[in-house]
Order: structure tokens, then sequence, then C-alpha cells
């Protein structure tokens, strides 16, 4: 009888044992499980009407700065507070809007501005400017470094690799890229290939040529809108060519009242290329050219431009998308601003 009861406790006790082993293990589980994700997109913050905003650089400290094809003025919004908002760095000459932006050195922008055509995007031959605007300090220090005779239309730009002073900068409208000595002020086209060179100049869609660009490595990586296609060239320490232009993927989306067209991009660590797409998409270019496209049609709104964020893990995997908006029938242009897409969701 002894025995009995003995087993008995024995038995009650391993059940015991065993069925809190289990609440642990489900607890553990329940405690290590990741939380839901959030948005694939979400609005950081939109412009008031009749702003169209063009490109994007990202500081080191996780700002974005704006530029705007329609307005006079470089805007900074904070993306990591609750609510960010635009906020005016400076204020450039009466008329101008303003197109690429780079950084050179740290915290040390190169911005282009020009008198616009906003209907061909096409400058006043004269009025395109390169400035630099060193943000080291507290106070911005805006210089003008020099006014290129003759382009009408410098798009993208980039730092050539390994330097600080020499740029890159897309001519759209000539097929050409020229390289920019922000020390001397000195410029030149130094090289073109047929491959950047427009369609038709005078229709909207065909008009652009070469348009976004990025340095990486010994390499120009480009977008050509016109002729719909994304690729990169070997360049040299001067930026100079050194081989021929590579093809990496064509533009396969089909739609928008001018057709579908790439425009700038940024490079991920793993050199996939994410590519702002007209009219409502952005395109995921790997390597090899095998593309992942992602549309949204309520916050992808004539995407202009892409740069990944910098800072946190999280920022670092956040591509900040630009929107250029759309024009409503009384020609009045809305929902411009820009856009958050966590790139681990895709």
């Amino acid at each position: 009888m002894t025995f009995t009861v003995g087993l008995t406790n024995v038995r009650m006790a391993t059940f015991s044992k065993f069925i809190s082993l289990l609440v642990l293990g489900l607890l553990g589980t329940l405690a290590v499980s990741p939380p839901p994700p959030g948005p694939l997109i979400r609005n950081i913050f939109t412009f008031p009407p009749n702003h169209f905003i063009e490109n994007i650089a990202v500081r080191s400290n996780s700002k974005l700065l704006l530029t705007s094809l329609s307005v006079n003025t470089l805007f900074s919004v904070d993306p990591t507070v609750a609510t960010p908002n635009a906020t005016v760095v400076h204020t450039f000459p009466a008329g101008h809007g303003l197109m690429g932006i780079t950084e050179l050195s740290p915290d040390i922008f190169v911005v282009v501005s020009g008198i616009w055509d906003l209907a061909l995007t096409r400058a006043t031959l004269g009025t395109l400017t390169v400035w630099t605007v060193n943000l080291c300090s507290s106070t911005p220090v805006v210089k003008n470094i020099t006014t290129i005779a003759t382009s009408v239309q410098l798009n993208g730009l980039a730092p050539v690799p390994g330097s600080n002073k020499l740029i890159l900068a897309a001519d759209s409208d000539a097929g050409a890229v020229y390289r920019i000595n922000i020390a001397t002020g000195a410029y030149s086209i130094v090289f073109s290939d047929p491959l950047f060179a427009p369609v038709d100049r005078t229709i909207p869609g065909q008009h652009l040529g070469i348009n976004g660009i990025r340095t990486k490595g010994l390499y120009l990586y480009f977008v050509s809108s016109a002729q719909q296609h994304f690729g990169r060239v070997p360049i040299n320490l001067l930026g100079q060519k050194t081989g021929p232009v590579q093809i990496i993927s064509n533009n396969t989306i089909v739609g928008g009242a001018f057709g579908s067209q790439y425009d700038d991009f940024d490079l991920d660590a793993g050199n996939n290329a994410w590519v702002a797409t007209h009219p409502n998409h952005v395109v995921k270019v790997t390597p090899g050219g095998q593309q992942t496209v992602i549309e949204d049609t309520e916050l992808l709104l004539n995407p202009t431009s892409a740069q990944f964020g910098r800072g946190s893990l999280r920022e670092r995997k956040t591509l900040y998308v630009t929107n250029g908006g759309w024009f409503t029938e009384d020609f009045t242009l809305i929902n411009e601003g820009v856009v958050a897409l966590d790139t681990t969701q895709v």
C-alpha cells in the first residue's frame, strides 16, 4: 500500500514537472516571436501643392535633404521623429528650382539649380548653377561654384570614386556625363554614349536620356529614362570611361500617362538597385538583372528618386522615396513628398 502511494506520487510529480516544462517552453516561444511587420510603405511627409520634389540625399544624422524642381528651396526632413516636418536649409536665387544633389565629403553636399521649363524639364541655357552646401556647423554655408553654360539638363549627380573635389553629372538632354571640379569650377563632358541619349526631346516620357546616377567601386551606375534601361559603365579615378556600357535590366512596366520610366535609384549593400519608377512603382534589380516590382497607387505617386537611410540598422534597411506628385485638372501639383519603404519585407 505504501509502495502504491509512493509510485502515484512519483507519477504526479513527473507529470507536474512535464506540464511546467511545457508551459515554460510555450512562454519561451512566445517571448522570442518577432513582432508583426509594419506597413511595407508609409508616408513620411507631404508638401503643400506645387512643390515638385525631385531628389534626395541622406545625411549621416539620418535627416533627409530634399530638392524641389518648382521652388528655390532645399528642405530637411527628420524621418525618425513621431511627426516629421520640413524645414528650410537654404533658399536659392529667385526663379530657380533644384535638381540633383550628392554628398561630396562628410556633410558637404553639391546641388544644381536652374530656371526650369517644367513641361520638358529643361533649364534656360546659362542658368544651371552648381553650389556646395556645407552643413558641418549649425549654420549652413552655401557657395556658388560655377555656371554650366553649355547644358540645359543636368540631372543626377555622383562623386568620382575616391575624390573630394570631382563630381559627375548626367546631362539628360545631351546623353552625356559631365565632370565638374568643385575646387576650381572647371567642367567638361567626360564621356557620352548612344545608350545615354533621349529618344525624342519634344515628347514627355521620351525626352530624358541618362537620368539618375550612382558611383560604387569603379563603376558608374545609371538609368536611361527614355531608353528604359538600367546599367553601369566602368570608370577610373578621374571619372573617365574605361570600358563599354553594360545593360543590366530593361523596364518592363506598362502604364502611366506617358508610359513608365525608370528615374533615380540607390544601391544596397548587395549591389541591388532600387529604382524609383513612374508612375507608381519601385523596382528592385539584382546584379544579374532579375526584377521585383513594388506597386502602390496611393503612396508611390510618380516617384522621382530614392536613397537608403543612414544610422540605425532599421534606417539602413529603409528606402526613402521622393514623390513628384500629380497635376490636377487645373494644373495644380499635389501629393508631392517622401515615403519610406521597408526593404526587409521585399
